[in-house]
């Protein structure tokens, strides 16, 4: 469901574009940095919820930390400083996917009660 560029997380990434016009009025973001420091955070954040809904942000199977290092690449960013950016990203998958499960039910309903 992720897209990936050779390794890097691509632009059809769902999620990924928000960000890309978001991430400088985020309560994380530091001056001077670019998307492309954010990007590998906001991947594993949106990646992780994608393939483990039921799981927590802060649950140890994911290895959230492993998985950024692997795809970090060139950001200037460690884990500690990229985390909530991925926590955010992760956040919102999450968000997304609550808010299109409850449209889901009860368009369900009304199809139920006019049939």
């Amino acid at each position: 469901m992720t897209s990936t560029l050779q390794g890097r997380p691509a632009p059809t990434t769902p999620g990924l574009s928000y960000w890309a016009s978001q991430f400088r009025s985020a309560g994380f973001y530091r001056d001077g940095l670019r998307f492309s420091d954010y990007a590998p955070a906001f991947y594993v954040g949106i990646a992780a919820h994608l393939e483990h809904p039921d799981r927590d942000f802060d649950d140890p199977r994911l290895d959230l930390r492993a998985r950024y290092q692997r795809i970090r690449l060139g950001s200037v960013l460690n884990w500690e400083q990229a985390e909530d950016a991925a926590r955010s990203a992760w956040q919102r998958a999450k968000e997304n996917a609550e808010a299109a499960q409850a449209q889901i039910g009860r368009r369900v309903a009304q199809l139920a009660a006019h049939s």
